[in-house]
């Protein structure tokens, strides 16, 4: 049984937008922006959503997959 979960990660176009989607729609606290260090693969941000983090990195979208969960 999951008690807990440590973070979310979120794959997006646009770091910038989604971050603004996060702070209007869920007052998320923005903690982290690596646009001046990446240390990962891509660009990103972490915020803080009702205690979860939530890390945003930017990328290209993951193939579509059908109902059989092939791509």
């Amino acid at each position: 049984m999951i008690e807990t979960i440590s973070h979310i990660t979120l794959i997006v176009r646009d770091v910038q937008k989604m971050g603004h989607f996060l702070r209007t729609i869920f007052d998320a606290e923005e903690v982290y922006d690596s646009s001046k260090k990446n240390f990962s693969l891509s660009y990103e941000k972490f915020f803080i959503v009702g205690g979860t983090w939530i890390a945003v990195m930017e990328g290209d979208p993951l193939p579509e997959w059908d109902q059989w969960g092939s791509p």
